[in-house]
């Protein structure tokens, strides 16, 4: 049976199991140990008991002989020995005493040795006295009695040490039962605990390493597209773990499926062409761009489907891209299977995981025959409608001047109708010319030394009459000295565009303020009126092509909307800015707007080819 164990708790039994078994041989090694050292202690008190035991007895026998030697020869010395054993006697009773404390047995016999003691010395000192009195014969009673003492003593003394060397034996038994208990303890914990430990890693392991091999397994088989292996089943890590896999195997197929479907279905050529050159990989939406099936392409040369005067330029942007390891765009011309002529814009990328460029291809036939189409219309507008505006317009004023009679009032009020349409149209064609030029990067500057006085007195020389006629005043700014370098005639072309938008849009009896700013590095000119102003959410938006802020301004202010975005194109071009704020400068309480553009100090103008 298999445990459902986390990674974690097997951990925790590899460490607890072993430890347990240390932990029981430890306990089993301290009461071994704890046996032996009384075992020890017991033979070590029978021993002190047996030499105590033998000690009282010298005691005995000494003062007995000594005091015999000293009555026979009058040693001094045998007198003297003869009472240090006197008086030591009492003090090895004493230790006796304390030694068989406890010990019921060794207490009894200890009593009976003292008894014993007690007599035999009453008959030594009594002996002693008498022989000291002179009376031998009478000394010989005591002795006698000491002598009988002294046998009986000699027997309990023999029982006793021969019951303490019994004891002694049995501890020496014992200790070395004890001593071989301890040592096969020892070997057979330790094997236990390797066994244990072993056993378990062994038991362990084999599970884990198994279930670890399924997921290798099902990462193999994740590389190559082939079926997972059955879900590992349990609650542990590697479980978990098998679980996070297969959703994410299951998120890559899902994710998979869906690029294959944006491939399959993409209008784009989406295509892999090695470093050889060779296409390597190409989606279906090829048959429908080039005409060729993908298996057709795959594996034949780039160069073989490219127009010949593209080939040098294609071939050196992929060794470029390939060189850069990034991305490069990259227009040309393809030839499709019909021999037809196609135009694509190519995104290429390189992959250094892949050796191969990833290529993008968009087919932009449509649009480079729209830039044709609007080429040769502003060619036509150009030459087929400019050339007889101009025509008409130089008639126009020679009727004007009386070179063909002079008109009646009636003519001469059609005259001016007519001359003023022909000025707009004109000006359309001119605003249609420059957005071509701003959009083809023909935008040329001539530029020049200029001030703000001077730019802003052509621009109301121009416009006054209109504003006199509104009666709408023209205020100059203050700073009429502030210098920068620009085109004359294309900056006049904005503030132009700026200050008439602000005559369009103001009430009769307004200002308009034209002002100018310096800072460290740039002049900034206002155009500040009081009209109806912009809303916040078309101040970005106004600036491009053919927005206005009422829709209804093209018919009745006869607008192109084209004007602001000449005007930020030139501004861009000089190296500036242009945008569009509230007036909360206005006397008057009404809202208005305010026109700015920013131009570079003479010494900070960018050439016109860095712009």
């Amino acid at each position: 049976m298999r445990l459902n164990l986390t990674l974690s708790r097997k951990a925790i039994i590899l460490v607890s199991v072993p430890l347990v078994i240390e932990l029981a041989l430890v306990v089993f090694l301290m009461a071994l140990l704890q046996q032996a050292e009384m075992e020890r202690e017991s033979e070590a008190h029978s021993r002190d008991i047996s030499n105590e035991i033998n000690g009282a007895m010298r005691l005995l026998i000494n003062a007995g002989t000594n005091t015999v030697i000293y009555h026979v020869s009058g040693s001094r010395d045998s007198l003297t020995q003869y009472k240090d054993s006197v008086r030591e006697f009492p003090r090895v009773v004493e230790r006796l005493s304390r030694m068989v404390k406890g010990h019921k047995q060794e207490e009894d016999d200890l009593l009976r040795m003292v008894s014993l003691y007690n007599r035999a010395n009453q008959n030594l000192v009594e002996g002693h006295k008498r022989l000291e009195a002179g009376d031998r014969v009478g000394s010989m009673k005591p002795y006698a009695q000491l002598n009988k003492s002294m046998k009986e003593l000699y027997v309990l003394a023999d029982k006793i040490q021969a019951r303490q060397t019994v004891i002694q034996e049995q501890g020496k038994v014992a200790q070395a039962t004890t001593r071989e208990q301890i040592k096969w303890l020892i070997v057979a914990g330790a094997l236990l605990n390797v066994l244990a430990a072993v056993g378990l890693v062994l038991y362990f392991n084999r599970g884990t390493a198994y279930r670890f091999n399924i997921l290798l397994d099902n990462t193999m088989r994740l590389a190559s597209g082939e079926p997972l292996n059955a879900p590992l089943s349990g609650g542990d890590e590697i479980a978990r773990l098998d679980r996070v896999f297969r959703k994410m195997a299951n998120s890559l197929a899902a994710a998979t499926q869906k690029e294959r479907a944006v491939l399959q279905n993409a209008a784009d050529v989406i295509c892999s062409i090695d470093a050889d050159g060779k296409f390597a990989a190409i989606n279906p939406a090829v048959s429908k761009v080039w005409g060729f099936e993908p298996e057709e392409l795959v594996g034949s040369r780039l160069v073989q489907h490219v127009h010949p005067e593209d080939v040098e330029k294609t071939l050196e942007a992929l060794k470029k891209n390939i060189a850069d390891k990034g991305e490069l765009a990259l227009e040309n011309r393809m030839v499709r299977k019909d021999g037809k002529i196609v135009d694509m814009l190519w995104s290429l990328h390189w992959t250094d995981a892949e050796k191969s460029t990833i290529c993008v291809l968009h087919d932009i036939t449509y649009r480079k025959e729209l830039e044709r189409l609007k080429r040769d219309f502003v060619a036509m507008v150009s030459h087929d409608l400019r050339t007889p505006l101009t025509s008409i317009s130089g008639f126009l004023s020679l009727l004007r001047t009386g070179k063909y009679n002079q008109l009646s009032d009636s003519g001469l009020e059609s005259l001016k109708s007519a001359d003023a349409s022909i000025g707009r149209l004109m000006s359309m064609v001119n605003d249609l010319l420059d957005i071509e030029r701003v959009e083809s990067g023909r935008l040329d500057l001539n530029l020049g030394p200029l001030t703000a006085e001077g730019l802003v007195e052509s621009v109301f020389g121009m416009l006054e009459p209109i504003a006199r006629e509104k009666k709408i005043e023209l205020v100059a700014p203050k700073n009429k000295e502030l210098e920068f370098v620009g085109d004359a005639d294309r900056l006049n072309q904005v503030l132009v565009n700026l200050v008439s938008n602000a005559i369009k849009f103001s009430e009769p009896d307004s200002k308009i303020v034209v002002d100018a700013s310096e800072t460290s590095d740039q002049v900034r000119l206002e155009v500040r009126d009081t009209g109806r102003g912009v809303p916040d959410h078309l101040k970005e938006t106004v600036f491009e092509r053919f927005k206005q802020v009422d829709p209804a301004d093209a018919a009745k202010r006869r607008g192109t909307g084209l004007g602001l975005a000449i005007s930020k194109a030139i501004v861009e071009r000089h190296g500036g800015a242009i945008g569009v704020e509230d007036n909360t400068e206005s006397s008057d309480g009404k809202k208005g707007s305010v026109f700015w553009f920013t131009l570079p100090k003479a010494d900070e103008q960018a050439h016109p080819d860095e712009a």
